[in-house]
């Protein structure tokens, strides 16, 4: 792998751990001529986009930021020319909507280290810092990996959680590491860029985005 391209808002301008598997990285807002695409976390998405109004719990502004609209603009950009996406916490977000889920705008569990759980069965421990989660209901994805542990709430725009997630009980999985096929994408809700460099965290999302290039299909 060559070229990765990096959003110029959040996250390490050198890339790691990804930079592990290109030979350079770049800045997107200067050349979006790129083998992949990486959104790094950040401040809340704007509820527009995926369809709802702000709740009592989000930090959105009022409007959508000029990053909201690069961004968008980038992953439309990468969907036209089927350039990899990888997403790390906000950026994770910022996907599932763009593939039509949406957000619950607050969940609790998520500050510091804990466990999660791959689809193999390995337990890894994962960083994360964040109040949002990705909503994957009705969405095509593969769930790579889920949190051992729960929310307190799962609140929408409402406030309140929705009736399909209350209806699995403690069968709910709190997404981790996600694969949007449909757009050659990874998200990951945690941070592996906080994370130790020979990390299993760390080396588990660099499998998961050289997994992602391997594909014959989209």
């Amino acid at each position: 792998m060559k070229t990765l391209a990096y959003s110029p808002w959040g996250g390490p301008t050198g890339c790691f751990p990804f930079n592990n598997l290109f030979d350079q990285v770049v800045d997107g807002s200067k050349t979006m001529a790129a083998d992949a695409f990486v959104l790094w976390g950040g401040t809340d998405i704007h509820p527009s986009y995926y369809g709802q109004p702000h709740s009592s719990y989000s930090q959105a502004p009022t409007l959508p930021s000029a990053r909201d609209i690069w961004e968008w603009k980038a992953m439309k950009y990468c969907l036209s020319n089927n350039i990899p996406i990888i997403g790390v916490c906000r950026g994770a977000q910022f996907m599932c909507a763009f593939v039509g889920g949406k957000l619950f705008q607050h969940v609790t569990h998520h500050m510091g280290n804990h466990n999660m759980i791959t689809n193999t069965g390995e337990i890894i421990d994962t960083t994360s810092c964040h109040h949002q989660m990705l909503d994957l209901h009705g969405v095509p994805h593969e769930l790579l990996a889920w949190s051992t542990g729960r929310s307190m709430c799962y609140f929408t725009s409402e406030d309140s959680a929705p009736d399909y997630v209350l209806e699995q009980g403690d069968a709910f999985k709190e997404p981790e590491v996600v694969h949007f096929p449909t757009i050659r994408g990874i998200g990951i809700q945690g941070h592996p860029e906080w994370a130790a460099r020979k990390s299993r965290f760390v080396e588990f999302c660099n499998e998961q985005v050289v997994a992602l290039f391997e594909e014959t299909t989209v």
